[in-house]
């Protein structure tokens, strides 16, 4: 029962997606991304096959962004799209997924489904803006997701050191 308690009580923590952060500017962009577990997963795992991507892994930072940019302005401009947190929930696993691969895998499949997903997560942004600098709201939500990818990054770089290690060992 008290497990029952804890799910409810933190279940709005998981999902970004919340009035709360959609007005204002820069601060209020920037936070959306860290506000819920779905964003900061999906944007660490897109670093993480960044990392492992190796040749051209920068590609996928910048077809994320991309992405998530493009769909943001439609969000906001009223487009529809069906499936937005679906699409945010299975991006997690999705982009996990490629991590395994990211090494195998040729650049342009990485970044196309990369971009994909990254549409799912910029809809959400526009989507549900509702006041002040839509611009300093972009660039706010844009700079928090690069640095959740870098941290993705660096993430994956600390892990495959400690690999190294036990390995060699």
């Amino acid at each position: 029962m008290k497990i029952l308690v804890l799910i409810l009580a933190l279940s709005s923590l998981v999902l970004g997606h919340t009035s709360m952060l959609e007005h204002g500017g820069f601060m209020s962009g920037f936070m959306h991304p860290i506000s819920g577990l779905d964003h900061i997963l999906a944007m660490i795992g897109v670093g993480m096959v960044a990392f492992y991507a190796t040749q051209k892994g920068f590609l996928t930072l910048i077809a994320f962004i991309g992405a998530m940019i493009l769909a943001a302005t439609a969000g906001y401009n009223g487009v529809q799209l069906i499936g937005m947190e679906a699409g945010i929930l299975i991006s997690i696993a999705v982009v996990f997924g490629l991590i395994g691969f990211a090494s195998k895998l040729p650049i342009g499949t990485i970044v196309a489904v990369v971009a994909f997903f990254g549409m799912f997560h910029g809809f959400a942004h526009g989507a549900e803006f509702t006041t002040g600098s839509f611009m300093a709201y972009m660039a706010g939500f844009s700079s928090s997701t690069l640095i959740l990818h870098l941290s993705g990054m660096a993430i994956a770089y600390l892990y495959s050191k400690k690999l190294q290690v036990a390995f060699n060992n």
